[in-house]
C-alpha cells in the first residue's frame, strides 16, 4: 500500500530506504526500484548500496554498485565511507585499486578512507602507497588526509614518521593533534613525552581539548608514570568539565592514578563516582600487575560489600590472579563457589584463572577437572593446565597434555615452548630439555628470538655449554638477552676467557652492554685476575655515565679487591652517592678477605650509626673477622644481636663462626657444648672446624669425642680424614690411623693441591 502510494519517482522511494530494518523489506522495496525502472539511478542506488552494506549484505551492495557506476569521483567516494563504515574494510581497497586503474581520479575521501582501512587492517606498505599518491597530488598537507596518515604509522610504532606528516599539515585541527597524541598513547619509552608538549601547542593554538584528547593523556601518563602530568590532565577536565560523568574518562583516570601508584586518590575517585565495574577493574589489574596482591583482595572486598558494585569477568579473573599470588586456595574456592550458585557461566577466562590458582596451590586434580569440564579449550587453557603440571613436578602429565593438545589440532604457541623450556632448565632436565628443542625445531618455533634465547639458557644450566654456544651461533639476529645468556653459560662452566671474548664481540656488534652483562664481564675477569681487563670494563662504566648503578659498581669493588688493589675498591666505595646493603657487604667482605679485621668492626658501626639493617651475608662477615681477630667478646654479642635487635635467623654459616671463633681462642668445651646446643641438623663442618683447633691445642680426648662423632655421621672428606687420622696417632693409637688413611685411599680421597692465578698489578 505505501509502495503505491509513492508516484514511483527516486526521491521518493530514496526516503523509504532508511524506514528497511531488514535484508528481506530492502530487497522489496530495490525489486519495486527496478519495477519502476529506476535501478540505474546513482543517487538512489547510492542509498540502496550503503544500506545494504550496513545490513551486512556485501554481494547484493556490489551488484547495485555494478548497475550504478559511472566516473563519477563523488560515487566512488561515497561507496568507500558506506563501506568503512559497514566494516568491509577489503572493499574499500579494492574500490581505491579500482579507481587507480581506471584512471578515473582520486581526492582527499578516497584516500582518507583508503588509509584508514589500511591503519585497521596493519597494512602499512599499502598505506605508504597512499602516502605517495597524497604528495603526487598536494593532499598532505589536508588535515584529513594527514590525521588518517599519522594514524596509520603511530599503529605501526613509528612515531618519528607520523611526527614529519603531523608537522606537514598547513591546518591543524582537534582531529590532528587529537590522532598525534593517541599515537603516543602506545608507546612506552621516554619518546611519549612529546605528547604533553604536543597537547600544549595545541591548547596555544586555542583548539579546546576533547574527550578522547584527555583519555589519551592519562594513557600517556600512566604508561610514564608521569603523576604529576596525568594529575594536571585530571584538573583540567575539571576545570573546563570536560567528561563529567562519562565512564571511559573516569575509568582512564583511575588506571592512570592506579599505574601511578598512587592508590589513595584512585580510591578516592571510585568513592566520588558511580563507580563502575570498569573502573574498579582497573585498580584490580594494576594491583595484581605489581603483586601487590593482598591490597587486590581487600579493594575487591569493598568494591562488592561496601560499593554494590557487580563484578563482572575480569573482576574474577584479577581476583584470582591475586589468591594465586598468595595461595590462597580457599578464597578461590570461595569465589568459584559464589560463581556457581550465581549460575555464572565459566567462561575460557575464568577457568583459566581457576586453574591457574589451583594449580600454584598444590590442587592439581582440582585443576585438571576444571580443564577436562571446558567445552572449548584454546591455547591458553592449555598452557595453563601445562604449567600447573610443570609447577608441581609433574613433567610427564605436561609432556603428556603437549601431545593431546596436537592431537585435538590445538596448535601450541611460543608460550608453550617457553613455558616447557623453563621448568626443564630449573629441574635441570637435560634429556626433556633436549626432546623440547628438537620439538621446537620441528614445529617451526626455533627461528622464535625469545624461545633460542631460553634454549641457550636451558643448556647453560644443565652444563651443556657446547650445545648453547652451537644456538647461539646459529641465531641470524642476536638481541641482549642473547649475550646475557651465553654470557652467564660459560661463567658458570668456568670458561671466564670466553666471557671476555663475548664481552668484547657484543660492542664489535653494536650490543651495549646492561648492568647484567658488565656484572659477568667484571666476575670474568677477576676470576682469571686480570686486572688490566677490569680497569678497562671500569672505563667504559664511566664512559657510558653508568657509575651511579649501584649494581653494576658493587662488582667492580669485589673485582679490584680480588685483584689485590684494595685502595681501589675503597676509593669506588667512598665515590658512591647512594650505598645500598650490597655495597656495604661488599666492601666488608673486600676488607674481611684482605685481613683488615677491624676495619670490618669499623664499618659494620658506621652502619649501626647510619640505621642500615644488616643482613645475612653482613654477620657471615663481620662474624668471620671476630673469629680471625681473635675477638671473643664481639663476636659473641654480634651473633646474639642477630636475633634479639634485628630479627635476622642465624644460618650454618654464622654458627660455624662462632665456632671457629672459640676453637681459635681455646674455648674447645665452650665450642663442643654450643654445637650440641644447635638446633642444625648437619653438624659436621662445625665438628670439623673444632677438630682441627683442638689438634692445634692438643686436646687429644675432646678431638677423640669428636672424631668418633664425625665418622658416625657417615662419608668423609679427604680434609676430615686426614685430621681424624693425626687425632689417632697423637695419641698414639697407630694402628686406627693407618687404617683410616688407608680406606681413605681404598674410597678415593684425595686431597687436591690448592692453586693460584693473580696477574701482577
Amino acid at each position: 500500500m505505501l509502495l503505491r502510494k509513492f508516484s514511483g519517482t527516486a526521491e521518493k522511494f530514496a526516503l523509504l530506504v532508511q524506514s528497511c530494518a531488514d535484508v528481506r523489506s530492502l530487497k522489496k522495496l530495490h525489486a519495486s526500484v527496478l519495477a519502476h525502472g529506476l535501478g540505474s539511478d546513482v543517487i538512489l542506488g547510492s542509498k540502496i548500496l550503503g544500506w545494504y552494506a550496513r545490513l551486512g549484505t556485501l554481494p547484493d551492495s556490489r551488484l547495485v554498485f555494478q548497475n550504478i557506476v559511472t566516473d563519477d569521483l563523488a560515487l566512488w567516494s561515497s561507496a568507500m565511507v558506506d563501506y568503512f563504515r559497514a566494516g568491509y574494510l577489503e572493499e574499500v581497497i579494492f574500490l581505491y585499486k579500482r579507481l587507480k586503474l581506471h584512471q578515473i581520479g582520486l581526492d582527499g575521501k578516497t584516500i582518507t578512507f583508503g588509509l584508514k582501512s589500511c591503519a585497521q587492517l596493519g597494512d602499512l606498505f599499502l598505506g605508504e602507497g597512499l602516502h605517495v599518491d597524497s604528495l603526487k597530488l598536494g593532499l598532505s598537507g589536508d588535515k584529513f588526509v594527514g590525521s588518517s596518515l599519522v594514524g596509520l604509522y603511530s599503529k605501526h610504532g613509528k612515531m618519528i614518521d607520523a611526527g614529519k606528516v603531523f608537522e606537514e599539515i598547513s591546518d591543524k585541527d582537534i582531529v590532528a593533534y587529537t590522532s598525534m597524541i593517541s599515537g603516543y598513547s602506545d608507546v612506552v619509552d621516554s619518546t611519549a613525552w612529546n605528547a604533553f608538549k604536543i597537547a600544549g601547542d595545541m591548547v596555544k593554538n586555542n583548539l579546546e581539548v576533547n574527550r578522547v584528547t584527555l583519555v589519551s593523556l592519562l594513557q600517556v601518563a600512566g604508561n610514564l608514570g608521569a603523576f604529576r602530568e596525568g594529575k594536571s590532565v585530571h584538573c583540567y577536565s575539571i576545570r573546563r568539565a570536560i567528561g563529567v560523568s562519562d565512564e571511559v574518562l573516569e575509568t582512564s583516570l583511575v588506571d592512570m592514578y592506579a599505574r601511578c601508584g598512587a592508590y589513595q586518590l584512585a580510591s578516592a575517585l571510585l568513592k566520588n563516582s558511580k563507580g563502575t565495574t570498569a573502573s574498579w577493574n582497573a585498580v584490580l589489574s594494576r594491583l595484581t600487575r605489581t603483586r601487590e596482591s593482598w591490597d587486590a583482595i581487600q579493594y575487591f572486598s569493598v568494591m562488592l560489600h561496601e560499593h554494590k558494585v557487580t563484578p563482572d569477568s575480569r573482576t574474577f579473573a584479577n581476583v584470582l590472579s591475586a589468591c594465586a599470588e598468595l595461595c590462597y586456595s580457599g578464597y578461590a574456592a570461595s569465589i568459584h563457589a559464589y560463581l556457581m550458585r550465581r549460575t555464572i557461566l565459566l567462561d575460557v577466562v575464568l577457568s583459566t584463572s581457576l586453574i591457574e590458582v589451583y594449580s600454584k596451590c598444590k590442587r592439581v586434580v582440582r585443576s585438571r577437572h576444571l580443564f577436562d569440564q571446558l567445552t572449548v579449550k584454546d591455547a591458553i587453557s592449555y598452557n595453563a593446565m601445562i604449567h600447573g603440571y610443570l609447577q608441581n613436578g609433574m613433567a610427564d602429565e605436561a609432556t603428556t597434555l603437549l601431545s593431546c593438545m596436537m592431537i585435538e589440532c590445538i596448535a601450541p604457541n611460543s608460550t608453550t615452548v617457553l613455558c616447557l623450556l623453563a621448568a626443564f632448565a630449573d629441574q635441570r632436565d637435560l634429556v626433556r630439555g633436549r626432546w623440547i628443542h628438537g620439538f621446537a625445531i620441528r614445529h617451526g618455533f626455533s627461528a622464535d628470538l625469545d624461545i633460542a634465547n631460553q634454549i641457550i639458557h636451558m643448556y647453560s644450566v644443565c652444563r651443556e655449554i657446547v650445545a648453547a654456544q652451537i644456538v647461539f651461533d646459529s641465531l641470524e639476529t642476536k638481541n641482549l638477552v642473547s649475550w646475557t645468556a651465553i654470557m652467564k653459560g660459560c661463567l658458570s662452566s668456568g670458561h671466564g676467557d670466553e666471557v671476555v671474548r663475548l664481552h668484547q664481540l657484543m660492542q664489535q656488534h653494536g650490543e651495549k652492554p646492561d648492568s647484567i652483562t658488565l656484572i659477568y664481564a667484571v666476575q670474568a675477569v677477576s676470576e682469571l685476575g686480570h686486572l688490566k681487563s677490569v680497569k678497562q670494563i671500569h672505563c667504559f662504566v664511566y664512559h657510558a655515565f653508568m657509575e651511579e648503578d649501584t649494581i653494576t659498581t658493587n662488582s667492580l669493588i669485589t673485582a679490584y679487591a680480588k685483584c689485590g688493589r684494595l685502595d681501589l675498591s675503597e676509593a669506588l666505595f667512598y665515590s658512591l652517592e647512594h650505598k645500598d646493603l650490597d655495597s656495604w657487604n661488599t666492601m666488608i667482605s673486600a676488607y674481611g678477605n684482605h685481613g683488615f679485621y677491624i676495619k670490618v668492626l669499623q664499618m659494620f658501626k658506621q652502619m649501626e650509626e647510619e640505621s642500615i639493617k644488616p643482613d645475612e651475608l653482613t654477620f657471615s662477615s663481620v662474624l668471620s673477622a671476630c673469629s680471625h681477630a681473635g675477638l671473643v667478646k664481639e663476636g659473641w654479642s654480634i651473633f646474639q644481636s642477630m636475633t634479639l635487635l634485628y630479627s635476622v635467623h642465624p644460618q650454618e654459616e654464622h654458627y660455624g663462626c662462632i665456632v671457629d671463633l672459640l676453637g681459635r681462642a681455646g674455648h674447645l668445651e665452650e665450642g663442643y657444648k654450643f654445637i650440641k646446643l644447635s638446633n642444625l641438623t648437619d653438624k659436621s663442618s662445625m665438628f670439623r672446624a673444632l677438630l682441627s683447633a683442638c689438634r692445634t691445642y692438643g686436646n687429644t680426648l675432646l678431638a677423640h669425642i669428636i672424631g668418633k662423632e664425625l665418622l658416625e655421621l657417615g662419608p668423609q672428606n679427604p680434609g676430615t680424614c686426614a685430621l681424624i687420622s693425626e687425632v689417632y696417632a697423637q695419641e698414639g693409637q697407630w694402628n686406627e690411623s693407618a687404617n683410616l688413611r688407608a680406606s681413605a685411599k681404598q674410597s678415593g680421597l684425595k686431597k687436591l693441591p690448592g692453586s693460584s692465578l693473580m696477574e701482577s698489578v
